[in-house]
């Protein structure tokens, strides 16, 4: 089962920022961050070192909640490197036949180890992944995963209003999957609810959403077509704007031609996301 979908950044632009040493938070600033019901104007983010643990598991059913199967895809995250890129590594891909049983370690993706690039919008163009292999859609949805988590923490930061939903136009619209489909944002609403303590550091938690967003994918001897509702929370420092945790759920019906069959079939695919900050 393959499905995919992605969370566009075209406000990359957003990440180019300067390193500032981190100041621990008194009470009194927390408390004047939230009467003023704004999020720090000047906060730019300190873009040191920083590794994730990214576990994507998916959930394969009919649409009526009959079980099939689940798909474990878990990689390690690191950004904040040399000339700002990102990189991957230990990336497994793991399968289940049974809901309530343990995933299997899971099998290595040898052409993710080490692969390296530079945050940009150029990362949706088929180039982009000329050296990937078998389960590509899995594997370049961690990249859009991680993507769009970082475009949704930082892009409307400051324009942020404490239980205010702000719609970011600029997330909205139809992309391009790497000339292998397409995704479009309809909606995405952004929400900042409060200030809880994440890793030891006072954080914002900033809430995203969007439903009904249309999607077609063809790869690997399949194709589908449908439908994706995803939302999820961030975690993002008040100290030095880094994310120290966030989640994303999705769920996706679609229409499915699956290797070797005649027949379409009604599918529905739900995902479940962490990034776990471990540096």
């Amino acid at each position: 089962m393959k499905t995919i979908k992605s969370l566009l950044l075209f406000s990359i632009a957003v990440i180019f920022t300067f390193s500032v040493n981190a100041q621990k938070l008194s009470g009194s600033k927390i408390s004047e961050i939230l009467s003023s019901k704004s999020l720090p104007q000047n906060l730019v983010l300190n873009d040191e070192l920083q590794k994730y643990v990214v576990t994507t598991d998916h959930f394969n059913t009919d649409i009526f909640g009959n079980f099939f199967n689940k798909m474990r895809v878990k990689g390690e995250y690191t950004r904040g490197l040399e000339n700002g890129k990102a990189k991957w590594n230990n990336v497994t891909i793991a399968i289940a036949m049974q809901r309530d049983v343990d995933f299997p370690a899971g099998n290595t993706v040898d052409y993710m180890e080490n692969f390296s690039y530079s945050i940009s919008a150029d990362m949706l163009k088929s180039d982009a992944f000329a050296t990937f292999g078998e389960n590509s859609a899995f594997t370049k949805n961690l990249i859009w995963d991680m993507m769009g988590i970082e475009g949704f923490a930082w892009s409307s930061f400051e324009k942020l209003k404490l239980n205010e939903s702000f719609a970011d136009e600029r997330f909205n619209g139809k992309m391009d999957l790497a000339g292998q489909g397409s995704f479009e944002n309809k909606d995405v609403q952004i929400l900042w609810t409060g200030i809880t303590e994440r890793n030891g550091e006072s954080c914002a938690v900033i809430e995203y959403r969007t439903f009904n967003n249309p999607l077609e994918y063809a790869g690997e001897g399949m194709s589908m077509k449908g439908r994706s509702h995803y939302w999820g929370t961030i975690w993002v420092s008040l100290e030095d704007k880094q994310i120290e945790h966030a989640v994303l759920y999705e769920d996706v019906v679609m229409e499915m031609n699956l290797p070797g069959q005649t027949s379409k079939q009604i599918m529905n695919t739900t995902r479940e996301i962490s990034f776990v900050k471990v540096i």
